[in-house]
């Protein structure tokens, strides 16, 4: 039995951290919409969203 609980701990961690790194919602976004136009853009990484509504997640892309 604390064979499993153990199994199953570490497969919800494992799985937390593999969400965690494979999202594109970041926190670190910060958007702001644009003052020359429709839109929107991020201070922090530098993004821009034409969407009429604020973005929910980060648009910048990922490096490979």
């Amino acid at each position: 039995m604390p064979v499993l609980l153990i199994l199953l701990l570490l497969g919800v961690l494992s799985y937390l951290y593999w969400r965690r790194h494979t999202t594109t919602l970041t926190r670190d976004c910060r958007w702001r919409r644009a003052r020359s136009g429709p839109g929107w853009h991020c201070a922090f990484c530098g993004a821009v969203d034409d969407d009429a509504r604020p973005p929910r997640h980060c648009s910048r892309r990922a490096p490979h």
